[in-house]
């Protein structure tokens, strides 16, 4: 019965969501990439929000279900069946609205080949922006290669309105290979590469260490950036996109960089968090990726501190074949990144050899089964001015871990993923 009602729920919502659109015709920037979706979203959203009456997709609802949730104003209704009947009902009145938002700020992604291809048959973007790509991309387990992964991505470009904006990623090879899938007008944004908007200088700052600074060159000025409370180079690479849209939009860069400032920290995405006994927890729990988990590494290896680096690293999922080699490069990369090394799930033992082979001596490195095992094993070991950074795939829960060696200054529910009722059931 659920196979049939699943589809049944997903159409009824299409339809209603293209109704809406058909209807109040909003100006549309869709997102999609496989690293940094959401957090790029958030950005885009803040800078948006003080000159627009703007939308953007809750969370990471961005799938055959989140997409039309989104533009009809709902949240997912689990596996409520009285809940979805409401949100069905509620939708169709959504046509007859005066007050709808005039634009969406729409997250797009790919589970499994063909997800992309169906949502950008019925959503034509006024602004498509890809994010980056790893050497081997999040659920490439479900996909005949890395190369069918980033043409499904392409999918959401070529639906790019003729008139549209297409932003993309200057230091990523893969994210260029798109430029072909679309005449539309383009800017590059980037770090290491020549771009048109360009993030310089990119830095901690503060002692102890409060977020990350960057000084962005746009149209040949320079405007410095400060992001509080969150660490590294992916943080930057989320709101370049934001600056570009804002300069496309006539939102001045100083106030851009004003609201980025402001704005709220994304949660498990390299946020600084303060931890028991005055350590520093980077915590970084909401997925998991090979390139995302190495650069959350070296992040940690550029700290200067005077306690010790820990590593925490959970499964990565959804890896197929890359499964075994990308764990085992990962754990090389943790040999030269911390002091200590705990590993948490089945695949990350092959972390513990990656580690073992980069001369990590095995007294400093911890094999755990579950995220609550490696919590209790770190409240027996943090010390002052540890920095712990700590990451997995979803479903390996690493937040649980961050819970427990959490400061009292925070409330978990505030600043941890994944602690609604939903979840914590799971």
């Amino acid at each position: 019965m659920k196979d049939l009602i699943k589809p049944l729920i997903v159409a009824i919502l299409t339809w209603e969501a293209k109704m809406v659109l058909a209807r109040h015709k909003p100006f549309i920037i869709g997102i999609t990439g496989n690293l940094g979706k959401t957090s790029t979203k958030d950005a885009i959203y803040a800078v948006m929000r003080q000159h627009f009456y703007v939308r953007r997709s809750e969370k990471s609802m961005n799938s055959e279900f989140g997409v039309p949730l989104t533009i009809l104003g709902e949240r997912s209704g689990w596996n409520n069946p009285v809940r979805w009947m409401f949100i069905i009902i509620r939708g169709f009145f959504v046509l007859f609205k005066k007050n709808y938002p005039t634009h969406l700020v729409l997250e797009i992604g790919a589970d499994r080949p063909g997800d992309i291809k169906k949502i950008s048959e019925w959503i034509h973007p006024d602004i498509c922006v890809v994010t980056q790509f790893g050497e081997v991309p999040v659920h490439v387990e479900f996909f005949e290669n890395r190369d069918a992964v980033i043409n499904e991505k392409g999918y959401l470009v070529e639906a790019l309105k003729s008139d549209g904006l297409f932003i993309y990623n200057a230091d990523d090879h893969d994210a260029q290979k798109l430029l072909t899938k679309t005449e539309a007008k383009r800017i590059s944004i980037g770090i290491n590469e020549g771009a048109d908007i360009k993030a310089n200088n990119v830095k901690v700052y503060g002692t102890p260490i409060e977020g990350t600074e960057a000084d962005i060159v746009i149209n040949g000025a320079t405007h410095h950036l400060v992001l509080p409370e969150v660490l590294g180079k992916s943080p930057v690479y989320c709101v370049l996109p934001a600056l570009a849209i804002s300069k496309e939009l006539s939102i001045s860069p100083e106030v851009a960089c004003a609201s980025l400032r402001e704005s709220d920290k994304p949660k498990g995405r390299m946020r600084l968090l303060s931890g028991i006994n005055g350590s520093v927890i980077i915590d970084d729990t909401y997925n998991a990726s090979p390139k995302a988990t190495e650069h959350g590494l070296k992040t940690l290896a550029s700290i200067e501190t005077t306690g010790r680096k820990i590593a925490v690293l959970g499964d990565m999922l959804e890896l197929g074949e890359f499964t075994h080699d990308e764990h085992y490069k990962i754990g090389k990369e943790a040999a030269k990144s911390c002091h200590k090394l705990y590993t948490v799930g089945i695949r990350a033992r092959v972390i513990a050899e990656g580690a073992l082979d980069g001369k990590m001596d095995d007294l400093n490195i911890m094999e755990c089964d579950s995220s609550i095992e490696a919590g209790k094993e770190l409240v027996k070991v943090i010390g002052p001015n540890d920095i712990i950074y700590i990451k997995g795939s979803q479903g390996v829960r690493m937040e649980r871990a961050v819970k427990m060696i959490l400061s009292e200054k925070h409330e978990p529910k505030k600043v941890l993923v994944r602690q609604e009722r939903e979840w914590e059931r799971r």
